[in-house]
């Protein structure tokens, strides 16, 4: 099995990993959303998001692997 880590997925780990530190700051000190606010909106999102990737995974043909 080979490795699948190469350059442009380091790079867009960093990116999403900037975009949420500056996500953040806007929705603070822009749009004035409390640190607890901000709390529950991402867990309410990782939920959905991992519902999401867990429901693809139960979705897809298991015989075949990538």
């Amino acid at each position: 099995m080979e490795n699948k880590f190469d350059l442009p997925t380091i790079a867009a780990v960093f990116v999403a990993g900037y975009a949420a530190i500056m996500l953040e700051y806007v929705a603070r000190d822009d749009l004035g959303f409390s640190t607890v606010q901000i709390r529950h909106i991402a867990m309410i999102a990782a939920v959905i998001v991992g519902m999401w990737v867990a429901l693809d995974m139960l979705r897809s043909n298991p015989n075949r692997i990538e």
